[in-house]
C-alpha cells in the first residue's frame, strides 16, 4: 500500500507540474551584469528598463526593470563611484564633460521575456521582494497575449 501511495504521490507529481509551467521561459538564477546590456530606457515614473540577449543574436530578449533611487550630474571619475554605493549598480550615461549617474535598485522589480524578440515582452514576472531570482516572483501578465495563464495561477498575481 505505501508503495502505491508513491507511485501515486510521483504519477501526479510528473504530470501535474510541466502543466502548471505551461512553457513559460525559467528565470536566470543570476541577473546579466550591466555591462552586457543591449539597450536601456529611462521611464518618467522613475523606473529604468534595461535589455539584454541572452542568445547572443544581436536582439534583446530578457529585460529588468529596476528603480532609479538616485540621479545626479557629475564630473567625478567613475571608478570612485561604486564605493559611495555599495550593494547598488550605478549605470551612468556620458556626456563628454560629465556623466549622469543612475543609481538603480540591487535587484529588478519586473523580469519579462520577448520569446519572439519582435520587440513587445511576452511574459512578466514581478519580484514583489525585490530579493533576486529565488522562486518568490510571481506571473504578473503577458502584454503580447502569447501565454494564457490557468485560473489558478493568475488567481495568485500580486
Amino acid at each position: 500500500m505505501k508503495h502505491l501511495i508513491i507511485k501515486a504521490v510521483l504519477l501526479a507529481t510528473f504530470l501535474l507540474l510541466p502543466s502548471l509551467g505551461m512553457g513559460f521561459p525559467n528565470l536566470p538564477l543570476v541577473d546579466p551584469p550591466l555591462k552586457d546590456k543591449t539597450g536601456w530606457n529611462l521611464k518618467g515614473n522613475g523606473l529604468l528598463y534595461i535589455s539584454f540577449d541572452l542568445d547572443n543574436n544581436g536582439r534583446a530578449d530578457y529585460h529588468t526593470v529596476h528603480f532609479v533611487i538616485k540621479t545626479y550630474l557629475t564630473s567625478e571619475p567613475l571608478k570612485q563611484l561604486p564605493g559611495f554605493y555599495k550593494g547598488s549598480p550605478v549605470f551612468y550615461v556620458n556626456y563628454g564633460p560629465a556623466n549622469q549617474i543612475y543609481v538603480i535598485s540591487r535587484k529588478a522589480l519586473f523580469y519579462a521575456f520577448d520569446v519572439d524578440e519582435d520587440g513587445t515582452w511576452d511574459l512578466m514576472y514581478k519580484d514583489m521582494n525585490e530579493d533576486g531570482v529565488n522562486g518568490n516572483e510571481t506571473y504578473y501578465e503577458s502584454p503580447s497575449n502569447m501565454f494564457s495563464v490557468p485560473s489558478q495561477v493568475a488567481g495568485n498575481q500580486n
